[in-house]
């Protein structure tokens, strides 16, 4: 075996070795940024389901004779279309307003368990006044 072909041996196996620590290095941080993009997209996607959820269940409690169980039905109705779980609903039914209330721990929400959002809770809020001409 020549002196060059013992040389390259060598440095390929150098390389070898630099990439496998480049690589130890960096695919952590790759897999990071990629579930964590992943934990804020259903995150967003949550949030935005649970305001949608609250506009339209304080839409459905403007109807006159509309119970506080529908209003509530209204809302679960919209969560159900993006599987969040376990949605606390409260609403709050006075004369001249009604208010809705959703909160949902991400810890259930997540496709995944949570690496930002552990034991994060979100809430939604939407107060609405009744129409006083009826």
């Amino acid at each position: 075996m020549s002196s060059l072909s013992r040389q390259r041996t060598r440095s390929g196996r150098k390389r070898r070795g630099a990439l496998t620590v480049e690589f130890a290095l960096t695919v952590p941080l790759a897999f990071f940024l990629f579930f964590s993009a992943l934990e804020f997209g259903r995150m967003n996607m949550v949030r935005h389901s649970m305001e949608n959820a609250a506009y339209e269940a304080v839409r459905r409690g403007l109807v006159p004779n509309t119970t506080d169980a529908e209003v509530r039905a209204a809302a679960k109705t919209v969560l159900d279309i993006v599987s969040v779980k376990n949605p606390k609903i409260q609403v709050a039914n006075a004369a001249d307003e009604i208010s809705v209330t959703i909160r949902a721990n991400f810890n259930d929400q997540g496709w995944f368990t949570p690496l930002i959002f552990y034991n994060k809770t979100l809430s939604s809020t939407l107060v609405m006044s009744k129409d006083k001409s009826g």
